[in-house]
């Protein structure tokens, strides 16, 4: 059973693939330990109203330039 505060798994509103996000989880997310810069955090939440998964994250990290093209899907498949 769910805790009652938890977040259900859901669908990455970048790439539309399904992750799990653990927010309200009893450990830290794994989206903790990605790193982005303030612009990238602020082009994000312009842009998505949810969380993303682990694997858009991680391009944008990599590709923070990708977070300011008009919050446009990621064309490779694949999130976690």
């Amino acid at each position: 059973m769910a805790e009652p505060d938890a977040i259900p798994d859901t669908r990455c509103p970048r790439c539309g693939g399904e992750f799990h996000c653990g927010a309200n989880d009893a450990a830290p997310c794994a989206c903790t330990a990605v790193r982005l810069e303030a612009t990238v955090l602020a082009a994000l939440r312009e842009g998505y109203a949810g969380c993303l998964c682990l694997v858009c994250l991680r391009e944008l990290a990599i590709d923070p330039a990708a977070a300011t093209r008009a919050a446009l899907p990621r064309t490779s498949p694949g999130c976690d």
